[in-house]
């Protein structure tokens, strides 16, 4: 006997199969030619039509495995099975729960792809030479070593592209080193343990050892997104990091930490209004453009790592999941969550510590929150299959050049209508009927406050767009007014800054040395302070304690200067009880501004905080002097870990 469920010949079900089969066929027959095909990028390597990011990663499994192990476990994969258990559990399935939400303006991701492709071109004729030199098959294996030597001859070798990630202490890796396997972890400590410096050996194993990508991490312990804007705000990027096509907030469990929220008491505002002004701050200050042409702004994605219990209540822990959700709905960027993808795994067992901290270590519930290495290892997943589904999906639109909703496209004008893809010729194109939308003007959309309002939102969003127009425009047009444009490079960042530093920011400002080597020729006077490096926190300190003063001075300046902002650290105990510091600006006579900064908190922290000086009216204008004193008013101690004198 058959079964019911079993089709037979010339069923209903066959039919439909053979009728969807055909139909899909025909579709990419008739209506992907050479000019809207995706023959000249990263696109033309998957088969078409595009598969589902689902079923890629779930045919490459065994792959994906292989290309997890870390740079120093690449012999013996002394973590496998842990590494496997931890993918057995992260089915491809749960992993769609990290794609959050994806890009509205494809316009950056697609300069990314033309990026890879260029470069993944260069590698392939090189290896292909290689190939036929020496009688080697397509499926003839190559020794990574050479093809290692291989990209490295290329001349004029096309870029890499660049991702930007930025965070603070889990992003950086603390705690990184902790797993059931082995405590002889002195080798996958801190950074080299993270993801992101995970991801660097993970792209390119997964990529048959061609290097396409490079990942660089902006990581300090005790930094928020308010540090990172002023990061980004003021160019403090080093020299050896980029501008990225592509940058990654990684920030959000700094953002929940308690020095945030006392920091949102103090403003009388609570934690989920005070993250939504420094996100929302740190979106615009990252897609508006730092010049008109030349640099458009990178794709920027949000990344929710946090699933820690600086707050107990668990709503409460969800306020960033909610604030990104809310600011990438809006303003249109991608967003992925770590902690939704195994949220529910964490909260069926709190004491687990493969996906989260470990709140019993000591055998009473405690704070922590820092993961181990399961998490460093599950994030680079995470974020990987999201960046796979943005390739996957952008793929499998269609391409007519048409980009609707890109941030400088046509404004205010009416959508077209395309017969194209499958759609029909209207009966009555000359038709118009009324109602039909325009596309949004240029730019940002309006400031997402309780008072921005349904009713006044277009006409704000369209007057902010003509007053800022200068800011937002195409490819097309820059080529109009006499820029050399070109996508794949930047011109070198604006400075805004007379002087911008955060130490361990940049591989040249890591040690005591260093840092007075890079302050010495703005001190003008000193008189007790010096650099100094205490469990591995860089900073300026007074070492002659209460007194200690010293002088910076700049002669005719070359650009205004509006604000100063120092990063400050603040920390606890008898040593720190009572440290203040008073920092006055000069020009010539005039107090330009003055205040005292607190350097003690009573939580058992050290924390870095960002205090903003704005100058008085003008501030110090081009041709003046500068002159900024600082002297220890209250406690022992105080550190300054970075600076920033800039035109705003």
């Amino acid at each position: 006997s058959v079964s019911s469920t079993t089709s037979e010949p010339n069923s209903m079900e066959e039919s439909f199969q053979q009728q969807l089969l055909r139909e899909f066929q025909d579709y990419y027959k008739n209506n992907l030619d050479k000019k809207t095909s995706h023959n000249n990028d990263m696109c033309s390597l998957l088969p078409n039509p595009t598969p589902s990011t689902l079923s890629l990663w779930s045919h490459f499994l065994p792959h994906i495995l292989d290309s997890s192990k870390h740079a120093h476990d690449w012999h013996e994969y002394e973590f496998h099975d842990f590494t496997a258990r931890l993918l057995s559990i992260l089915t491809p399935d749960r992993l769609i729960r990290g794609v959050k939400t994806l890009p509205l303006d494809w316009t950056p991701f697609q300069r990314s792809l033309t990026i890879l492709h260029k470069r993944w071109t260069a590698i392939q004729k090189e290896v292909d030479s290689f190939r036929k030199k020496n009688n080697l098959s397509p499926t003839d294996p190559i020794d990574p070593k050479t093809i290692e030597k291989l990209q490295n001859s290329i001349p004029n070798a096309p870029r890499k592209l660049n991702i930007l990630i930025m965070g603070g202490s889990v992003t950086m890796g603390v705690v990184c080193h902790l797993n059931p396997v082995t405590t002889q972890t002195g080798k996958y400590s801190r950074r080299a343990c993270a993801w992101p410096g995970r991801l660097n050996t993970f792209f390119p194993y997964l990529f048959g050892y061609y290097d396409l990508v490079n990942i660089d991490s902006l990581a300090l312990g005790g930094t928020n997104t308010e540090s990172g804007r002023t990061i980004w705000d003021y160019s403090i990027l080093p020299d050896e990091i980029p501008y990225p096509d592509i940058l990654i907030n990684g920030y959000a469990t700094n953002d929940m930490h308690y020095n945030s929220v006392q920091d949102a008491i103090k403003r009388n505002v609570t934690l989920e209004q005070s993250v939504f002004e420094l996100s929302q701050s740190f979106i615009r200050q990252v897609l508006t453009p730092k010049k008109g042409c030349g640099h458009p702004p990178p794709l920027l994605l949000y990344l929710d790592d946090y699933l820690g219990n600086e707050q107990n209540e668990i709503r409460e822990t969800m306020i960033s999941s909610r604030v990104i959700h809310e600011l990438s709905g809006y303003y249109g960027i991608g967003s992925i969550s770590y902690a939704d993808v195994v949220r529910d795994i964490v909260y069926g067992d709190t004491r687990e510590w493969w996906f989260s901290s470990n709140w019993y270590e000591k055998g009473d519930y405690e704070r922590a929150v820092h993961p181990h290495m399961g998490m460093h290892i599950s994030t680079v997943w995470v974020v990987g299959y999201y960046l796979l589904n943005l390739l996957t999906t952008y793929c499998s639109l269609p391409r007519d050049g048409n980009r609707p909703n890109s941030i400088v496209g046509k404004s205010l004008e009416k959508y077209e209508y395309n017969p194209q893809y499958g759609l029909p010729p209207l009966r009555e194109p000359n038709k118009n009927l009324v109602g039909n939308p325009k596309r949004k003007p240029r730019g940002l959309p309006p400031l997402l406050t309780d008072e921005l309002s349904i009713e006044h939102v277009t006409q704000q969003w369209t007057e902010e767009s003509q007053s800022n127009a200068h800011l937002w425009k195409n490819n097309e047009e820059c080529i109009a007014e006499g820029h050399s444009i070109d996508e794949m490079d930047h011109a070198p960042l604006p400075k805004p800054c007379l002087l911008s530093w955060v130490a361990n920011l940049e591989r040249h400002l890591d040690n005591p040395k260093r840092l007075e080597g890079k302050l010495q020729p703005f001190v003008s006077s000193n008189d007790g302070w010096s650099a100094a490096d205490d469990n591995g926190k860089l900073g300026w300190v007074p070492s002659s304690g209460l007194g200690s003063k010293f002088t910076m001075n700049w002669k005719s300046v070359s650009q205004p200067v509006k604000a100063v902002t120092w990063m400050i650290m603040r920390s606890y105990g008898e040593k720190w009880a009572g440290s203040t510091l008073n920092v006055q600006v000069y020009s010539g006579d005039a107090l330009f501004a003055s205040e005292d900064i607190v350097g003690f908190h009573d939580k058992h922290t050290s924390e870095t905080y960002n205090i903003k000086m704005e100058l008085d009216g003008d501030g110090v204008t081009v041709g003046s002097d500068l002159t900024i004193k600082f002297q220890l008013t209250g406690g022992s101690t105080f550190k300054i870990s970075g600076m920033a004198i800039c035109d705003h």
